[in-house]
């Protein structure tokens, strides 16, 4: 959501005050965290690159091409330095392969609706916590952060149809690993 307050915000932080980018930063930080600790998987590492997303966005503030964009563009700014992370801590394990054209959305409902309380909800959480990193960013960016497919596209800079195929496949996996959960509580 996109406060009018914002665009005001960006624009009087872009000619230095540091004010409106506190405020900005009250707005938009606790959403961002709750996707950075899902991507990150660590509180203290989601805290820490919130904090650089920051101070990146007030450095960089003047490349912003719109105002209203700004929740979007320091999204974009926070999955980098996630990414950063994961290549500093371990090389990627798993190749990807996407079917960028041809990629059909799933009808089974997603995840979210499979778990049921509070210990099925870490069980989730862990198990996106294992998925490969690609899968990790869109699931956690569309499904837990709520952004539209075409958004997560742009976050990700990849086609709408990688993004597809990227749910479809973290959701499969995620039926995969919870399936034993659903099967001891029928």
């Amino acid at each position: 959501m996109i406060s009018s307050n914002w665009i005001q915000w960006v624009a009087a932080a872009r000619d230095g005050d540091m004010a409106a980018f506190e405020r900005l930063y009250h707005a938009t930080r606790p959403r961002l965290h709750n996707a950075v600790v899902h991507l990150a998987g660590s509180g203290e590492d989601a805290k820490e690159i919130v904090q650089k997303a920051f101070v990146k966005a007030w450095e960089r503030l003047p490349d912003l091409q719109e105002d209203a964009a700004f929740a979007g563009w320091i999204r974009r700014i926070a999955v980098n330095l996630v990414r950063d992370l994961w290549r500093s801590r371990k090389p990627e394990d798993e190749i990807v392969d996407d079917d960028e054209d041809g990629a059909l959305e799933d009808d089974a409902p997603d995840p979210s609706e499979i778990v049921d309380g509070a210990i099925e909800a870490a069980r989730l959480r862990e198990a996106v916590s294992r998925l490969p990193l690609a899968f990790r960013e869109a699931v956690v960016l569309h499904y837990l952060d709520g952004n539209p497919v075409d958004e997560v596209a742009r976050t990700l800079e990849v086609p709408r149809g990688t993004i597809l195929s990227r749910l479809s496949r973290g959701r499969s996996r995620l039926r995969m690993e919870l399936a034993p959960y659903r099967e001891v509580t029928r």
